[in-house]
């Protein structure tokens, strides 16, 4: 319930501010205006002990209505003050049926695995 809550107001904020992340979308290009992006939660934080062992290494996360790879993030990167672009990413979502629509899903690549669905208002842009 608690990482429901924390996306929920991240998701509002971002909804709220008409943009997300950096700037920069996926492809290195700008963001279009008014879109929703950058969405953070708790498979991007770092654990103030530092102990990450139970956090993914790698996200995606990707628009359930196109398929498509809209944010990445990388630990390894993130600890070395870097962010993640989509292309320093070499993992590739396979669309499943079963993800909603109106939403975006964060999968761990290492495991292929849905850790988080994000529902999204529909007519939302979400950030490409």
């Amino acid at each position: 319930m608690k990482k429901t809550a924390v996306v929920g107001l991240l998701v509002l904020g971002g909804l709220l501010s008409g943009c997300g992340g950096n700037g920069q979308s996926g492809d290195g290009g700008q963001e279009q205006a008014g879109c929703v992006g950058g969405y953070e939660g708790w498979w991007n934080f770092t654990a103030v002990s530092g102990d990450n062992a139970d956090l993914p290494e790698e996200t995606v996360t990707v628009d359930t209505n196109t398929g498509k790879t809209i944010d990445a993030f990388n630990r390894s990167l993130n600890d070395a003050g870097k962010a993640t672009d989509v292309s320093d990413v070499g993992y590739q979502p396979v669309p499943d049926e079963s993800w909603p629509a109106d939403s975006v899903v964060v999968i761990d690549t290492a495991t292929g695995k849905v850790i988080e669905t994000i529902a999204v208002e529909p007519g939302t842009q979400v950030c490409q």
